[in-house]
């Protein structure tokens, strides 16, 4: 895994080797919900603890436009949202180590935030739906309780392309109602949606600085998952963590 810096911050995001996990899923699946066997599935995530020498906090993610904070002391457990944040102080006045945020994706955009200082971190699921509902103003404004938006970074991960992304036309209309960028066509000449495109766009709309963007395709690249191209598939993901 090579770290990105993402404001006072640093980003990784993984493939899909270098775990235990067998068949469909090998070998690095961090997505318990999958039909992975659990035990292959804790064991990645403990790899990957081992490697940021640090805990993870993992969600649940259901295409919502939920955004949780990260209260110390419960960082071991699985929160319900498609967006977490944490705030460096709640657990320097604590005196315990910021854990690293996870989101989990196989075709989704995995965002990743800091601030130019480390006060504050997230990591944002957005799918076509998190897109259409706002997952990205709701990250930004929590965050911007702490911290200006200027100060606030991102790096955006692999994900599908506005090329492989094919959707009906309705569904191509509503989100490039929200951002027009959003609005393609895929390499078969029908509706497609460039999920990039808009999470850019949506960053930058909010005074977000983009430092990353990645050009992989989960749909071309099969060192990725991709539930598009596979159905039956794991999850990678994206991790952001104090430098």
């Amino acid at each position: 895994m090579r770290p990105i810096a993402v404001g006072g911050a640093k980003a990784v995001f993984t493939t899909r080797t270098g775990g235990v996990s067998k068949a469909a899923f090998a070998t690095l699946n961090t997505g318990l919900h999958v039909g992975d066997d659990p035990a292959s599935v804790l064991r990645n995530r403990q790899l990957l603890e081992q490697k940021l020498d640090r805990t993870i906090v993992w969600m649940n993610q259901t295409h919502s436009a939920r955004v949780e904070r990260v209260e110390p002391g419960h960082t071991n457990q699985v929160v319900n949202a498609d967006g977490v944040f944490a705030v460096a102080q709640d657990f320097a006045s604590k005196h315990l180590r910021l854990p690293a945020l996870a989101v989990m994706v196989a075709d989704c955009v995995p965002i990743l935030l800091a601030s130019s200082g480390g006060e504050v971190m997230a990591a944002v699921h957005a799918g076509r739906a998190g897109l259409s509902t706002g997952i990205i103003h709701k990250a930004v404004v929590r965050l911007c309780e702490y911290v200006p938006a200027y100060s606030i970074h991102a790096a955006v991960g692999p994900c599908i392309c506005g090329r492989c992304y094919e959707v009906p036309e309705q569904l191509r209309a509503q989100l490039s109602e929200i951002t027009p960028s959003a609005w393609c066509l895929t390499r078969w000449g029908s509706p497609g949606l460039d999920l990039r495109a808009s999470a850019k766009s949506q960053l930058q709309a909010e005074g977000v600085q983009v430092d990353f963007i990645s050009k992989l395709c989960t749909y071309e690249d099969e060192n990725l998952y991709s539930y598009r191209r596979e159905q039956l598939t794991g999850r990678f993901c994206g991790l952001v963590f104090p430098t």
